[in-house]
């Protein structure tokens, strides 16, 4: 599967290997120009104690689109020819931020029916004036995998309990396949066991696409 991806696609799915190894929400982005060069990335770093210099962290808005966005160094106009890539649908947040930031292009790789917010586009004014396109996830394989990721990290996170929330519902209603193969992982402590061996991210999700495939 990784010998598949396009190089943002890779450096994206890096930053969010990065953000489970770094005990926090599995999610990263990458802004990439118009030949898919990797321009700035970033990762969800909610409850990480550090970042790169102009990045947040340690605060529930250090989400991975924010600082792949604040990383962006290029002026306006140059900005319209480039794409965010993103391994979960953006949320609220992370939908205002890129639509502010002058990139006219959104990819992300698995849909989040709890906070995804792609549907916002188009129901203001303000939010229906921008030739915004939007690119759905492309990989089913890679989608489960990557919902199961954010899965077992919930769990690990907040515990059993959290099973019979409304945001296990939700996601079970998208991909009841997933969420059984995250509850899997976090039973089994198998993808821990990968962290802890540090592999790389390549093996780690053609592992995981593996599973589902």
């Amino acid at each position: 599967m990784w010998e598949n991806l396009s190089l943002p696609w890779q450096a994206a799915l890096e930053m969010a290997w990065e953000a489970y190894c770094g005990g926090t929400i599995p999610i990263g982005a990458v802004v990439a120009d118009a030949d898919g060069n990797v321009l700035s990335r970033g990762r969800n770093r909610i409850f990480d104690t550090s970042a790169p210099q102009g990045q947040v962290f340690d605060d529930m808005l250090a989400h991975a689109e924010i600082n792949a966005l604040l990383s962006l160094n290029l002026d306006q106009e140059s900005r319209h020819d480039s794409a965010l890539y993103t391994t979960m649908e953006p949320c609220p947040l992370c939908m205002g931020a890129f639509y502010m930031s002058s990139v006219r292009t959104l990819h992300f790789a698995a849909r989040d029916p709890y906070a995804g917010s792609t549907n916002l586009l188009g129901t203001t004014p303000y939010l229906s004036r921008k030739p915004i396109r939007v690119v759905a996830p492309f990989n089913p394989a890679l989608e489960i995998g990557l919902i199961a990721m954010m899965v077992e990290t919930e769990l690990t996170l907040r515990g059993d309990a959290i099973i019979t929330s409304r945001f296990f519902a939700e996601w079970r209603e998208l991909s009841f396949e997933a969420v059984d193969f995250g509850i899997a992982l976090y039973r089994s402590g198998e993808l821990r066991a990968k962290q802890k061996e540090n592999l790389p991210a390549n093996q780690v999700l053609n592992w995981l696409t593996h599973q589902v495939q």
